[in-house]
């Protein structure tokens, strides 16, 4: 029997149940107003009154271009129009989601960018929404046979038209003598998107120049929350990291850069990932991984290539540098103020400690207490505690922070106001009086 026409008549159904690629067509410079009678969900720029923000769709094909080039000008344009201070959240979402202004993440965000707004009064709230096809197939049963070819194409979004955007947005946001804030966040495949973006720019930064001065990263902070990318594709920078603090040591006005966040209960990336790479890496050569590294949770520096190329970057454990615990509930009007100065006030409280009990005074294993053994340097409502895993040098701005499940549930995130309250605090001048760094 021929299955030629079984196969077209299968790929007919399989198109016909493809959703839209591109939503945000109806392009203007000037925002359209959000109302109870006005959605504007067509609309690349939009702009809400009552909650005080502004937001941007950008939406990038499965070969990483822009849908349409006009989304990026009127962005820029907007960007470089605003004359009070800005804060600005580039946003990069994952599986399963797009820029339709149904999609969850889409809605969430508008929500966070509310919250930011309260959070920070003084400045002019603007996101960024990146869109990409992370959603291919509508039925349930067909979708879950995406994720690797979604995964693939995560790689090729970061590769071309974003990284450009994102230099632009950052050479504006980030202007010599501004005090504008900017932070970037990418979720699951989104995350992948992000990292693959900017890896070789985090890279030369904390590479280049080769001297003491702090080390910069993009913009003033990156969130990868639940990434879905394998722990092989981190290793350079955690090399990179471990031979700076070697031979200049990170200086104690160090900011946090880079934040990967997973929470443990996430199967997700723990177990389907993990599955799944297995699976494709079986045919691929691996042998032992020389590391640099050397601390006092890992007496040796021989890492497993199998290991690193099959376990999401979160979940492999010679990379966790810190642990996020939540220990209450943050209730249903969620109280987050920072701390200025909490980083550095952890690790001298460890360094006392340390004395005390005749250690070295190397800073590491230091936490921002819970309000039990010690004074909460988190001022929220559910009693964050961070804890320092003693598998970085104690100021690394490299963290991968394991959450537990009452910080991140699962493997979504976008809702959780405990993790955006972690990282309003780090954000928030983490180190006080840090100075401006100069990025190449």
């Amino acid at each position: 029997m021929n299955k030629f026409p079984i196969n077209l008549v299968f790929l007919v159904l399989l198109s016909a149940c493809a959703p839209k690629e591109y939503f945000r067509t109806n392009i203007t410079e000037t925002p359209c107003e959000l109302t109870q009678t006005m959605s504007c969900d067509t609309a690349n720029l939009v702009a809400s009154k009552e909650d005080n923000f502004k937001l941007g769709f950008v939406e990038i094909d499965d070969q990483g271009q822009f849908y349409d080039n006009g989304q990026v000008d009127a962005l820029i344009k907007l960007l470089k129009s605003e004359r009070q201070q800005q804060y600005v959240t580039i946003y990069v979402h994952g599986w399963h989601h797009n820029a339709n202004d149904k999609d969850f993440n889409v809605r969430r965000f508008k929500e966070r960018l509310k919250e930011t707004k309260q959070q920070n009064p003084d400045y002019n709230v603007i996101g960024i929404y990146v869109g990409w096809r992370g959603e291919t197939l509508d039925l349930p049963w067909l979708r879950l046979l995406t994720f690797w070819d979604r995964k693939v194409v995560s790689e090729e979004v970061g590769r071309n038209s974003l990284l450009d955007f994102l230099l632009r947005v950052e050479s504006i946001v980030k202007a010599e003598g501004s005090n504008n804030k900017l932070l970037t966040i990418g979720h699951s495949l989104g995350a992948s998107v992000i990292f693959n973006s900017l890896h070789q720019v985090l890279l030369q930064r904390l590479a280049q120049p080769e001297n003491a001065e702090l080390r910069s990263g993009f913009g003033d902070l990156v969130v990868l929350v639940n990434p879905a990318f394998e722990a092989m594709r981190f290793a350079a920078i955690r090399e990179a990291a471990q031979r700076h603090n070697r031979e200049y040591s990170f200086s104690d006005r160090q900011n946090p850069l880079l934040i990967i966040a997973t929470s443990e209960a996430d199967s997700i990336t723990k177990d389907s990932f993990a599955f799944s790479r297995k699976l494709t890496a079986m045919f691929e050569q691996h042998k032992a991984f020389n590391s640099d590294q050397k601390n006092t949770a890992q007496d040796n520096n021989t890492l497993s290539e199998w290991e690193l190329d099959t376990t999401a970057v979160g979940h492999f454990n010679q990379f966790i540098t810190h642990r996020l615990e939540a220990n209450d509930s943050p209730g249903p009007d969620y109280a987050c103020t920072s701390t200025s100065g909490w980083l550095n006030s952890a690790v001298a409280r460890q360094k006392r400690l340390q004395l005390s009990k005749g250690e070295p005074t190397t800073g590491q294993g230091w936490d921002t207490g819970n309000g039990h053994e010690a004074a909460s340097l988190f001022q929220d409502s559910s009693k964050m505690e961070l804890r320092h895993l003693k598998n970085s040098a104690t100021y690394d701005p490299y963290w991968v922070v394991q959450t537990d499940k009452s910080i991140i549930p699962n493997h979504g995130f976008i809702n959780q106001k405990h993790l955006w309250c972690f990282i309003d605090q780090t954000i928030k001048q983490a180190l006080p009086d840090t100075p401006s760094v100069k990025r190449l």
